[in-house]
């Protein structure tokens, strides 16, 4: 399948983080018990560009030293028996100035 990447505004840019956001903590909330984490949102700044990544790595909560850390785990499901997360797309999101580059497929999902 050919990726094709799609600039979108800021209006569409919300309005995809937060419904992708919302599937990560709504399934935070049935794994809890599990003591591991679907992280939320991870940004990367590189060469003038920031990615942005919704539920790819997966971490747990560690206090240490009165502060709250995650602590990465990887890419995959920790517990095989975990419930399966939400089925995200594997993409990355770009902000480059104003801009925002997403793959269309996400567009399509969230309409």
């Amino acid at each position: 399948m050919k990726i094709m990447l799609v600039q979108v505004d800021e209006k569409q840019f919300d309005k995809i983080i937060d419904k992708l956001k919302m599937l990560v903590y709504e399934y935070n909330t049935k794994i809890k018990e599990y003591g591991v984490y679907l992280k939320p949102y991870h940004i990367v700044y590189k060469n003038g560009r920031k990615y942005i990544y919704i539920g790819k790595y997966w971490y747990r909560l560690e206090k240490i030293g009165g502060k709250l850390k995650w602590i990465y785990l990887g890419k995959r499901k920790p517990l095989e028996n975990m419930p399966n997360p939400p089925d995200i797309p594997s993409l990355t999101i770009i902000k480059e100035d104003n801009k925002y580059i997403v793959d269309e497929e996400i567009l399509y999902k969230f309409e």
